[in-house]
């Protein structure tokens, strides 16, 4: 693959990823704050989704430490490859 493309593609890559972790990290937060909404109310089938919420959140916080460890080695690539 041609030096420029690649660094090209590994640029819009690391973008890509960093959109990605945006939105993950925001939508964990949502899903944490529904969680203590929810949990807050004292109903049964309310804690029940609340619990499902809370797994969401977690879910989405795994994405977006995967997408700040997929950045790294993108980021170590560009600069071995100039």
């Amino acid at each position: 693959m041609e030096q420029n493309t690649l660094k090209t593609t590994l640029s819009y890559l690391t973008s890509e990823l960093n959109r990605i972790q945006t939105i993950a990290g925001t939508l964990s937060s949502i899903e944490e704050q529904h969680y203590k909404d929810l949990t807050s109310i004292g109903d049964d089938k309310l804690n029940q989704i609340a619990l499902e919420e809370q797994n969401a959140s977690r879910q989405l916080g795994e994405i977006k430490q995967l997408c700040i460890g997929l950045t790294q080695k993108i980021e170590e690539l560009k600069q071995q490859n100039g």
